[in-house]
């Protein structure tokens, strides 16, 4: 059954607009009387099409889905940011894996340097529209956000005023596995390096955030990679995979 992401629920009545509206009317040619899912802060809703009206779809909300489609631990994704359109894929597949926050982080080896906000913007623009559509399409009742870009220092703020787990894959260690890890937190914060790696430097200051550092194994793993890999991991061990 089609899903829809709405932005509000009235009195058993709900709109679908925008893109969605084109969607449903001239893509799916969904008739009025039509069975749908709409989804509402981070529910799930049975529905049903009552009319067309100008750019919006009138939908009746009929009762509440008891389906559970979130894993139930709460991973942000710090990805530092790799070349061309690589983000893009990072995006795309840990939000299919369950990932709830993605943020792009700009480190000592980092490549891609984004100066000018609108440079900003429109980056961030084109990646959250690929959350949205992953989200769409891997049938999340979320849209996770893919946040302002941060530097590495921001990002270190960031762990320290976070209460959940840090895990940072590192390709030069090799003693502690992230299997190892028990992961006995609601958060989890899963830091990724960029092509060239982190600086020694880099990997201190992480670990007096209170990260664990860790290995994934005995293959070195793109950065395109280890972000899902270690999602996936994560999911697996909680059981939410």
């Amino acid at each position: 059954m089609n899903r829809f992401f709405v932005d509000e629920i009235n009195d058993g009545q709900a709109m679908i607009r925008d893109g969605d509206f084109k969607h449903c009317k001239s893509v799916l040619r969904l008739k009025e009387g039509s069975d749908l899912f709409l989804v509402y802060n981070g529910k799930e809703y049975l529905g049903k099409i009552l009319s067309y009206e100008t750019n919006t779809v009138l939908c009746s909300v009929i009762k509440e889905s008891d389906k559970t489609r979130e894993a139930g631990i709460n991973v942000s994704l710090y990805q530092c940011i790799p070349k061309s359109s690589k983000m893009e894929t990072i995006v795309q597949k840990n939000v299919e894996i369950g990932v709830n926050r993605i943020i792009p982080v700009i480190s000592y080896r980092t490549i891609v340097k984004i100066s000018e906000q609108s440079k900003e913007e429109k980056k961030l623009t084109r990646w959250n529209k690929v959350s949205e559509e992953a989200a769409k399409q891997s049938m999340r009742n979320i849209i996770p956000m893919v946040d302002h870009i941060m530097t590495f220092k921001q990002m270190i703020s960031d762990l320290r005023q976070s209460k959940g787990l840090i895990i940072v894959p590192y390709e030069n260690e090799s003693n502690n596995s992230l299997r190892s890890i028990k992961i006995d937190r609601s958060e989890v914060g899963i830091v990724i390096g960029p092509e060239g790696g982190f600086e020694d430097f880099e990997i201190e200051e992480l670990k007096n955030a209170g990260a664990h550092i860790v290995t994934l194994g005995p293959r070195v793993l793109r950065t395109e990679t280890a972000g899902i890999v270690a999602c996936a991991l994560c999911m697996y061990k909680t059981n939410n995979i």
